[in-house]
């Protein structure tokens, strides 16, 4: 993020009489870290529109911006990808939502999967939160993606229901860009480094979902989900 720019998300009772004050975690970012100073200008994103800003008063950890400027929401992907990610070791997982959201994915489900390395709290749900909010800022994008999880697959499917779905196999004879139809909404199911189990293959096979590959190289379980995202993001 560059020095006399900034990008934020707010609340849009944070907004009156043509000003935005940014309270919270937000604003302790801009005052404390970034060092937002008067006459400096950045964008505050609240209820689908993104509106520019100059800062008019810092105090604490409360910065005070002027509407100088408003517009929709740009940049958001024509095409919805929710991410079914079964749990990775935590480092891999919180790249997974930090890459994950900044090329464009709108929903991560954490799944339960068979072959996880790991049992992550529901606490750390929270971790991922923070990551998916601060990589929506990194990237401007116009909204924050929603992290659900860790559940199980069957209770992942439901989260996505009515969605194209599309299960990253190594061994598919499918590929990806094969796969792709025009829907304005994508499920992409992505399992853990030993992959998805045999009755876990059933059970996406049930809900309707597709086999795909990525081509003949074998990606990371923690890169495969951002290439193939940025590839569904772009369709139209």
């Amino acid at each position: 993020m560059g020095r006399g720019m900034f990008w934020t998300f707010v609340d849009e009772s944070e907004m009156a009489n043509g000003q935005v004050s940014i309270r919270g975690p937000q604003g302790h970012h801009l005052a404390r870290v970034l060092r937002v100073h008067r006459g400096e200008r950045g964008v505050a994103v609240a209820g689908g529109r993104e509106y520019d800003l100059e800062v008019v008063q810092v105090e604490g950890g409360r910065v005070v911006g002027r509407i100088v400027g408003d517009r929709p929401v740009q940049g958001e992907p024509r095409t919805a990808v929710a991410l079914l990610q079964a749990v990775l070791p935590n480092p891999d997982f919180d790249a997974v939502i930090e890459g994950g959201t900044a090329v464009g994915i709108r929903r991560f489900v954490a799944v339960q999967a068979a072959r996880s390395v790991g049992r992550p709290p529901a606490a750390r749900l929270t971790r991922w939160q923070v990551i998916a909010g601060s990589a929506a800022e990194q990237s401007h994008r116009g909204e924050v993606p929603d992290v659900t999880g860790p559940m199980s697959l069957r209770d992942g499917l439901e989260q996505v229901a009515g969605a194209r779905l599309l299960a990253l196999e190594p061994s598919a004879t499918l590929p990806l860009l094969d796969a792709l139809d025009g829907s304005p909404a994508y499920a992409l199911a992505v399992g853990p480094e030993g992959g998805w189990t045999d009755g876990e293959l059933a059970e996406l096979r049930e809900r309707g979902g597709l086999a795909v590959n990525l081509g003949p190289r074998i990606l990371r379980a923690r890169l495969a989900p951002i290439v193939a995202a940025a590839i569904l993001v772009q369709q139209r």
